[in-house]
């Protein structure tokens, strides 16, 4: 008798065992009362890559040959075909679709117990596609560039960058009409931005930084919350963490981007995750690049402006009170995640690293219990990495006695006591007993971010790793750069060049980049005090 055939509803477990299911969620009783892992109710999508050589002969139609061809070849003559005909046209079916997406995070995300938080934003592009042909053909040109890139196949990443430009001319269009502009738009820039990282185009970095400026520029007009809650606020995270990249590299206050905090949402929001470590330190880091703005204007204008060394002193306060506050939130932090450990110099995870970097010259490098506790300790290492050379520059403008008077001073030392070879800050001066040498602890972070390179960088990590390395890294490297430490310099630029075959071929223009505002401000000698100073 005909009929649809059976097909089991039950978990995978259930289904390997050939045994009836229950079908209870999360996990199914019967898998939990005979001890078995029950492994979820999720199909595994397998995505058969095929090249434009292997896949020909399994894509030909077969088709009645017409009356001229027959003519033709009994003939002898050659039928030439145009090249730009055998272009593949973007395929909007619902299973092809499935098929790049999960090829695409199946090689971009490490596996689930590597990521201690929510949902990842790459999770969600599932749930996105089908409903808005500017943010499919974002997400399958983004899919299928990474795929392309990962098997070395032309003429997919062909494909993928004419469905880049039909994207960017429909993405240009619509803002251009000026009306109704949903969620898709500010997705599709976003995902613009991860684009650039991957397959980036002949300009390099400015190519990314305009998709940066188009998300702001249009995050402004999208207002109001859609249903898909979880993706927005990954996506708003994203978004929060590129416009910080780019008010850091000019040395501008994030509050200039109207930049969304999670501190700012309203209180009772249903549709609001709850914030994670990430979501905390990023809001600090905003703040950072508040008092990076005030401390850069305040030394320019220096003593001439009235009340200046009242400026200072709070200015002062302020990044004091911030280094506090990251201290405590990295506490807080680690008691959630975890705390960092050394690796050894002989760890199996270490051998693609040494053979891209062979020359080991910071400390053991660093290994953490998840891919989520690796990127909180970045961004709090990146802060600190901003902040302490503020704090520098604010003594000396106050003159060096000033740390006497009573005013706050910094009681800076590493927040993981858990590992025993992490480099002791340097000796307070001597120029005064309480003052630390805040260059030096700027290098002590900038070192750590380094160290936590090989784990970022495991395959386990997948490209993920890379992708959570690239700001800090770069931040870690334009520190190196201003204090001409050639050795570490050298270091961080053969990283870089590693990172492509991970899949970021942004790799290779982060290698030599110099950011002029901030190697400005950080050989900018602070103007010397007068005899008296206006209060």
């Amino acid at each position: 008798m005909g009929g649809i055939p059976f097909k089991s509803t039950g978990c995978n477990t259930c289904r390997r065992r050939k045994v009836k299911c229950d079908e209870a969620k999360p996990e199914c009783l019967r898998c939990v009362k005979n001890g078995h892992v029950c492994t979820g109710y999720e199909r595994q999508r397998v995505f058969i890559h095929k090249s434009a050589s292997t896949a020909k002969d399994s894509q030909k139609v077969v088709q009645r040959p017409k009356e001229k061809e027959i003519a033709q070849r009994s003939a002898g003559a050659i039928v030439v075909t145009n090249p730009i005909q055998q272009l593949p046209r973007f395929n909007a079916r619902p299973e092809v679709r499935s098929q790049l997406l999960a090829s695409f995070i199946n090689s971009f995300l490490p596996p689930a117990q590597f990521l201690k938080t929510h949902k990842s934003l790459y999770e969600t592009l599932p749930d996105l596609v089908g409903g808005s042909p500017l943010l499919d053909r974002a997400v399958i040109s983004l899919s299928s560039a990474f795929v392309a890139k990962n098997n070395r196949d032309d003429r997919l990443l062909q494909y993928s960058t004419k469905l880049y430009s039909q994207a960017m001319k429909l993405l240009h269009s619509k803002i251009m009409m000026g009306k109704g502009l949903g969620k898709d738009l500010l997705y599709t820039t976003i995902i613009f931005q991860v684009y650039e990282l991957i397959n980036c185009s002949p300009s390099g970095f400015p190519a990314w930084l305009a998709h940066v400026q188009g998300s702001n520029a249009l995050i402004k007009q999208c207002d109001g919350r859609s249903k898909e809650a979880v993706a927005e606020n990954l996506f708003l995270r994203q978004l929060r963490f590129v416009i910080l990249c780019d008010a850091i590299g000019k040395r501008q206050a994030a509050w200039r981007y109207n930049i969304p905090t999670r501190s700012s949402e309203p209180p009772g929001d249903k549709n609001a995750l709850p914030p994670e470590p990430i979501d905390i330190f990023l809001d600090i880091l905003i703040e950072c690049t508040a008092l990076i703005e005030e401390v850069d204007t305040l030394l320019d204008q220096g003593y001439m402006a009235r009340g200046s060394r009242r400026v200072g002193e709070r200015l002062l306060h302020s990044c004091l009170s911030l280094e506090d506050r990251l201290h405590n939130t990295c506490i807080w932090m680690q008691a959630k995640l975890g705390v960092p450990s050394s690796l050894p110099r002989d760890a199996s995870i270490l051998k693609g690293f040494r053979t891209a970097v062979p020359k080991d010259f910071f400390p053991r490098p660093l290994n953490f219990p998840s891919l989520s506790c690796a990127e909180s300790h970045l961004i709090y290492w990146t802060t600190l990495v901003l902040l302490y050379p503020l704090i520098n520059q604010l003594f000396d403008f106050l003159s060096p006695d000033f740390s006497q008077s009573g005013s706050p001073v910094s009681t800076a030392s590493p927040c993981y006591p858990s590992i025993e070879t992490v480099e002791t800050p340097t000796p307070p001066a001597a120029d005064t007993q309480n003052r630390a040498d805040f260059i030096a602890l700027t290098d002590v972070y900038a070192t750590e971010v380094c160290r936590a390179a090989a784990y970022c960088l495991q395959p386990s990590m997948k490209a993920l790793g890379g992708q959570l390395l690239l700001s800090p890294l770069s931040q870690s490297t334009q520190f190196f750069q201003v204090e001409q430490s050639s050795e570490k310099i050298k270091w961080c630029q053969a990283v870089f060049m590693y990172l492509p075959q991970v899949g970021f071929a942004i790799g290779v223009f982060l290698k030599d980049m110099v950011w002029p505002q901030y190697r400005l401000s950080q050989k900018r000698k602070s103007p010397s005090p007068p005899e008296q100073n206006s209060r």
